[in-house]
């Protein structure tokens, strides 16, 4: 590298900032006020034996909106120290659980195929223009 480009690295404006990290989970507990526990698995193969373990990580999650509830996926977004366990803020909600109150499509079903046979069909129809009237 040239002094140049040493010195317009050195002597730069804006410092080069990275994207936060993120995680994505399921929701484990949602019962704190505006908290999330948000678990997180991977697969770690042991050192000595070269067999795969199944470990998880429960990260505390943010959520301002209280949003999200147990059982949703949900991606967390990396931020500075809110308290003693919490370093995550709820990014968005991937993939929502279901819920009681939800219908369930066995359940929307009748009440669609109901409507459609209450349609009435008209087949005379005369076309009218702004300037007949």
């Amino acid at each position: 590298m040239s002094e140049e480009t040493v010195a317009q690295d050195v002597n730069s404006d804006a410092p080069a900032r990275k994207s936060p990290r993120c995680v994505q989970g399921i929701v484990v507990s949602d019962s704190m006020a505006k908290t999330l526990v948000v678990k997180t698995e991977r697969l770690v193969q042991h050192a000595k034996y070269r067999k795969y373990i199944r470990k998880h990580t429960k990260y505390y999650a943010h959520d301002e909106a209280s949003e999200a509830t147990v059982g949703d996926l949900v991606e967390l977004e990396m931020c500075r120290p809110l308290s003693k366990l919490k370093r995550w803020n709820l990014k968005r909600i991937v993939r929502m659980a279901p819920r009681d109150d939800m219908p369930t499509p066995q359940e929307m079903t009748p009440e669609v195929v109901e409507v459609v046979e209450d349609v009435e069909v008209v087949e005379d129809v005369e076309v009218v223009e702004d300037g007949d009237a």
